[in-house]
């Protein structure tokens, strides 16, 4: 029997995959379950990043939000978040991609247009963005902004720039409106309900994620 070619899973394009939320509800901790459950199920290189991103506008971005630099308007917010997300693509996330790795990204666009977009315009601050990099699937993990509010309290020592509970509430709506546009756009996205233990989320995610890449 004359043996089949069987092609190199190396050398094919990876899958870029993003986890969004809004503050507080776990998933930085979701990034890092499903990065070693990824590179075990599928034995690929597993990239797994985030944004802000270490590159130069990431690191103005990350001294922002915890206040450590201040006097930055929405919108200039806004144009550091674009920027570093173009930076990103091209120094981390597309090479990764082409060289056949996984990407999981810990936010991304949605964060920018459910955050900034509250803040300095959600048509500009997509029109900043037109050049990202679609993901190949998104996962928003639903969590009450009561509930990430409580965790943030318990959990961190500092709030961060956005941290307030009737602004998430707002940020959450905008969430949910990304989540119907997209998915009447044909895009895949899945909806993970945040509130459940970790176990059962990273479980939920991993499900999820196995559909996606069968």
């Amino acid at each position: 029997m004359q043996k089949q070619d069987v092609p190199d899973v190396q050398n094919l394009r990876g899958r870029f995959i993003v986890i969004e939320g809004v503050d507080g509800s776990g998933i930085s901790t979701q990034v890092v379950r499903l990065h070693a459950w990824l590179e075990e199920r599928t034995g690929r290189k597993v990239l797994a990043t985030k944004e802000p991103s270490e590159g130069p506008a990431g690191l103005v971005l990350r001294q922002a939000l915890n206040k450590r630099l201040q006097g930055f308007s929405q919108e200039v917010l806004a144009l550091l978040f674009a920027a570093d997300r173009l930076d990103h693509v091209n120094h981390q996330i597309r090479p990764a991609l082409d060289q056949g790795s996984h990407v999981i990204c810990d936010r991304y666009l949605w964060s920018s247009l459910a955050y900034q977009g509250e803040s300095a315009g959600g048509e500009w601050v997509e029109a900043i963005n037109a050049k990202a990099l679609k993901p190949d699937l998104t996962l928003f993990v639903r969590v009450e902004p009561e509930i990430t509010m409580a965790r943030i309290r318990n959990n961190r020592f500092q709030v961060d720039l956005f941290e307030k509970e009737a602004f998430l509430k707002r940020v959450l709506a905008r969430f949910e409106h990304l989540v119907e546009k997209a998915q009447a756009e044909g895009e895949t996205v899945a909806v993970i309900d945040g509130s459940m233990p970790i176990e059962s989320v990273a479980t939920a995610i991993q499900d999820r994620v196995q559909a996606f890449l069968a």
